[in-house]
């Protein structure tokens, strides 16, 4: 009798766990078939040199959302890595939680680039970055987050990459002649 007990906790232990499984891979995918349905463009970034600190450089990046589904998702945090081309690896972090509901939004992140001089020069000449993570997502605020790694590369556009760095010399100028 007491091997048959034995027998039925653990039957009953695993089908818990399978449950729990199941419903974990359940949220997961329905979770990864709104981000499909996603589109995220990069709208502006902003540089803060009042935050300047000699060896780095806070920033916030902001993206135009647009969800084309008509489920809503909750990022609760997001923590990653753009890096541009080789040359500079820039940790970033939702800067607020953000639910993202059907139709068009915008999301925003906060970073510090540390600068190196003798890498300063080659920002000229970067054409891709690549934003490498994890966001901690569910379908309601209220929910147990999941997981969802992320892995994006993209071609910098020319004209965007001149823009930013005019901006930056303007901003750096003004600093520095204090006004």
């Amino acid at each position: 009798m007491k091997k048959f007990n034995i027998a039925v906790k653990i039957v009953i232990c695993l089908s818990l766990a399978l449950l729990w499984l199941s419903c974990s891979t359940t949220k997961k995918i329905k979770t990864a078939k709104i981000l499909k349905k996603c589109e995220f463009t990069f709208q502006r970034a902003s540089v803060d040199l009042d935050s300047f600190t000699g060896d780095s450089l806070k920033f916030t990046v902001f993206l135009n959302v647009n969800n084309k589904g008509e489920d809503s998702l909750y990022i609760q945090r997001l923590n990653g890595t753009i890096y541009l081309d080789s040359i500079f690896e820039v940790p970033i972090n939702l800067q607020n939680p953000k639910w993202i509901s059907s139709g068009r939004g915008q999301i925003s992140f906060l970073g510090a680039v540390k600068l190196d001089l003798f890498k300063l020069p080659s920002l000229t000449g970067i054409k891709k970055f690549r934003m490498q993570g994890k966001a901690y997502v569910a379908l309601k605020p209220e929910e147990e987050t999941t997981e969802m790694d992320f892995d994006e590369t993209r071609d910098i556009p020319p004209d965007l990459k001149e823009k930013m760095i005019k901006e930056l010399a303007v901003k750096a100028a003004r600093m520095l002649l204090g006004f």
